[in-house]
């Protein structure tokens, strides 16, 4: 029995979007370089403000000092210039990381098998590629820019300070020392929150996608209040998560400030006092207090980034969740199989299951190149697990499913899949035009071949009278049309792949029998060698198939043509002579 499982890898944290920085190295690598020049600049000034006060107080030439005040405003001009190419460049950087990683998120998405989205709601996802994905970004752009910024400014101002008056420097770095404990209690409760708040927009997120998209139910059963209240409910928990956030940054921000605040006060008494006793000067204590100024924005900048951080690797977490998901579905081999198919399929003692749950067992079966096989059954007896098998949308052990005599897992799977045509009893249909929707399987939109197979499907004349025909939009999930034109839609999509296998799982059930049996004439006069797979509960599908099997838990209980089944007297009788005597009962 196969039990699917997803393999997690520990990788490191930021693995997923170092090697994307490594590609914008060169703009991080100008950002840098414009960090420190816009900062250097800055960190001259208050130099310059020492020398003016120096020359006043020695009653120097106004004209000197005149050319000192030029240079003062010449150098906040080319500081604010850097600091402007600092911006675009470390910012863009950040931009193009983002677009690159949801790109990255989007591959990999389509890449995962069926069992991944059984388990994971696609609000949870579709949360992950927007909120979290805006985290993620802050977390490379703005938090890396102020951390340089931080890092420069507080190392450039706390040396000048120190060139100024170390005995000063050493005193009003003291309250300094708490920062890292703040930094630490907090930043962990701020991680904490944050991955709670995440975790809870998933959840608002996918209960607003189930109801919107489950809408004609809601108002079917008169839910709409309850729904709106439910939301309300979850809103407000939201809202309570995101207050719990918002007191840690009230509490986060005045900390530093405070922090700030008493080093302005330690510069203030010992300054004063070293002013009065003439140790140092004047000009000496103003340029100091406009370096521990400049130092202020670094200590609040600190409070924001680490805020920025812990909601980035929050989110970073979970979409690596996603990204180190391995495909359960994926080649096996290193040279897999990429002939063209001929169409024989066979299943050798075939057991599979969903967890430990058993659903198809001891399967044995062959058919030939342009064979039908029918498969009947009652509900849930595995009669579409076992067609989707073909595909490998689930994992089959080896030995057990060969297509042209070579093991499933041994063929490539863009090549297989590419000719098989699936056409399901609820066929997805995108948001766009009647022709996009056909030639969604196929290589460029040919309208004349798009015509050619609407007509095989029988759908050829419901699209003439559409407003737009082929250009018509059909609405999000096919919402415009009836069931009978989805399914036949799905029919001429699979049918303009040109595969060699067909698989129709119960793709004609919103369908008339008489369209029914015209659709099944056009496919094989189409193409003789089509081996087709017909899943359906009406006896009139599959009573033309070369062999027709009938499934009860999972097992194959009968089989032959429609003929020997029926003279057997079993459940494939029972359900004929059922399906005969309703027919005769909706003519009367």
């Amino acid at each position: 029995m196969h039990a699917p499982h997803t393999r997690e890898k520990r990788p490191k944290r930021f693995s997923t979007v170092t090697r994307y920085l490594r590609q914008n190295r060169w703009y991080l690598i100008l950002g840098g370089v414009a960090v420190l020049l816009a900062n250097g600049l800055l960190l001259v000034n208050p130099y310059i403000t020492k020398i003016v006060f120096d020359r006043l107080e020695n009653k120097g030439s106004m004209s000197e000092i005149g050319l000192l005040v030029l240079a003062m405003i010449g150098l906040a001009v080319a500081a604010g210039a850097f600091r402007f190419m600092m911006r675009r460049t470390i910012i863009w950087a950040s931009r193009r990381v983002e677009y690159d990683l949801r790109g990255e998120l989007m591959t990999h998405l389509l890449k995962l098998s069926p069992s991944f989205y059984d388990r994971n709601r696609t609000g949870d996802i579709m949360a992950r590629a927007t909120n979290d994905l805006e985290a993620v970004r802050m977390m490379m752009g703005p938090a890396i820019m102020h951390i340089a910024n931080t890092v420069v400014v507080g190392t450039g101002a706390v040396t000048m300070m120190f060139i100024l008056s170390p005995r000063l420097t050493l005193l009003a770095l003291g309250p300094a020392l708490l920062l890292p404990f703040i930094m630490h209690r907090l930043g962990n409760m701020i991680h904490k929150r944050f991955t709670r708040i995440q975790e809870h927009f998933a959840h608002m997120t996918a209960v607003a996608q189930e109801n919107l998209a489950g809408v004609r139910v809601v108002k079917a059963y008169r839910q709409e209040q309850n729904e709106t209240d439910n939301f309300a409910t979850l809103s407000q928990e939201y809202l309570r998560l995101n207050v719990d956030l918002g007191k840690l940054h009230a509490l986060f921000f005045p900390l530093i400030q405070f922090v700030a605040g008493g080093l302005a006060l330690v510069v203030l008494y010992f300054g004063g006092r070293e002013v009065i006793s003439g140790r140092i000067e004047l000009s000496t204590i103003v340029a100091f207090f406009l370096y521990l100024s400049i130092l202020t924005w670094p200590l609040l900048a600190i409070g924001w980034v680490v805020s920025l951080y812990q909601r980035g690797t929050a989110s970073l977490d979970r979409i690596n969740n996603i990204l180190f998901t391995e495909p359960e579905i994926k080649n096996e081999v290193a040279q897999p199989h990429k002939g063209d198919l001929k169409g024989k399929i066979e299943f050798r003692n075939l057991t599979f299951g969903y967890e430990d749950r058993l659903v198809l067992e001891d399967i044995n079966l062959t058919l030939e190149p342009g064979q039908t096989l029918g498969i009947v059954g009652m509900t849930a007896s595995g009669k579409t697990t076992l067609v989707s098998l073909l595909s490998r949308l689930y994992s089959v052990r080896r030995g057990q499913l060969f297509v042209d005599d070579i093991d499933i897992n041994d063929w490539d799977l863009a090549t297989l899949r590419r000719q098989i045509g699936f056409a399901a009893q609820e066929p997805f249909l995108f948001s766009a035009t009647m022709a996009d929707n056909i030639s969604f399987g196929a290589e460029g939109g040919d309208l004349d071949l798009i015509r050619e197979v609407a007509d095989t499907a029988a759908l050829a004349k419901d699209i003439e009278e559409f407003p737009a025909r082929y250009e018509t939009m059909v609405g999000e999930r096919g919402i415009t049309l009836s069931g009978g034109q989805k399914q036949r839609t799905a029919i001429a999509r699979a049918v303009l792949v040109n595969p060699a296998i067909m698989v129709l799982d119960d793709a004609t059930s919103s369908v008339d029998t008489e369209t029914e049996f015209e659709i099944n004439e056009r496919i094989h006069a189409r193409t003789r060698q089509l081996t087709t797979l017909i899943v359906s509960h009406r006896v009139s599908s599959v009573k033309d198939a070369d062999t027709i099997i009938y499934l009860v838990d999972g097992k194959i209980a009968e089989r032959g043509t429609h003929e020997q089944l029926v003279e057997q007297g079993g459940h494939y009788a029972d359900l004929y002579q059922s399906q005969l005597l309703a027919e005769e009962i909706e003519s009367l």
